[in-house]
Formats: C-alpha cells, structure tokens, sequence
C-alpha cells in the first residue's frame, strides 16, 4: 500500500502544480517529506463540529505555490499537496487535499475537501474526508479566516499559537 501512496502522491503533482525536484518521497528515515515552495495564503480554521477521533478545534493549513500544504494543530503536523478549485475572493471555493503518509493518520495517506464560503457575517467551510480505506468520516465545518498578506508574521504568530514544538 505504501506503494501506491506514492503512486497517488506522484499522480497529484501534475493536479497541484509541483515539480517532481520540489518532493522528496522518502528522508533518512524512511518518511515521506515534503519541500513546500513559496508561501502563498494561509487558513486559520476552527471547528465548531469536529471528528471525534481528532477533536482538535484549531487549525492552521499552509498553502505553498507549489501545490503542497502543510497542516499543524494540536493533533496534526503533516505535508500534503492540494488543488485549489476558484480563488478565496470568490463567494465559494473548494481545495482538496491529499495528506502524505503520517503518524497522525496511523502512516496512511488521507483525502480531505474543503469548501470555503465567504460571507457576510463570517467565513464558513465544510469539510468531508475519507480514509485511505475508504470510510467516509462523518462531515465537519467550522469558521475561518484566510491570510494573503504579512505572512511572515501571521505565520508564526498563528503556529506559536497552537503551542506546538516546530
């Protein structure tokens, strides 16, 4: 299976715009690792319906021009590469991800989609997700903001925030 997880992961760099020198499949400790490019935007999510095997409310997903992500909350610290569908201008937009191998996903890889709406009161996304083994987990949503400027800064005030070890 770790097999083919490379094979999807290779088959998504075309989907998400990453060059095949911007990926390293495997370090020196036999972890699938990931070379962001240049940071593009930045999504501060917090959930209001969770997943109950993570029930971490806040989140913080990196977007690299490359078509690779990144994720850190207080149960997740992985790589993954996305494809975005719209802009986040738009009134909706929907990303999809496909998480690299990980402890947090028990070594397995992960889709998630995510569909962000912008409005007038505040920001909205719904989120779905399946297993590698194909179980469909039950739907999540909750709040964000998205950052395009500054990002130096609102990236490492928002990650010191979650309290995690770098």
């Amino acid at each position: 299976m770790q097999k083919m997880s490379g094979v999807v992961l290779l088959a998504c760099i075309g989907l998400g715009g990453a060059q095949a020198a911007d990926l390293s499949f495997l370090n020196a400790q036999g972890n699938v690792e990931a070379v962001p490019g240049e940071l593009v935007f930045v999504h501060k999510l917090h959930y209001r319906k969770l997943y109950e095997e993570k029930p971490f409310p806040d989140a913080v997903i990196y977007y690299y021009r490359n078509g690779v992500y990144k994720i850190l909350s207080q149960g997740e610290n992985h790589y993954g590469l996305y494809v975005m569908q719209g802009h986040t201008q738009d009134q909706t937009y929907t990303i999809r991800y496909i998480s690299s191998p990980s402890h947090d996903w028990g070594d397995k890889t992960a889709f998630h989609q995510l569909t962000f709406v912008n409005g007038a009161q505040s920001n909205l996304f719904i989120q779905n997700a399946i297993t590698e083994r194909g179980e469909q987990i039950a739907q999540q949503n909750g709040e964000f903001i998205t950052q395009e400027k500054n990002l130096d800064r609102v990236a490492t005030e928002w990650h010191d925030g979650l309290k995690m070890a770098p």
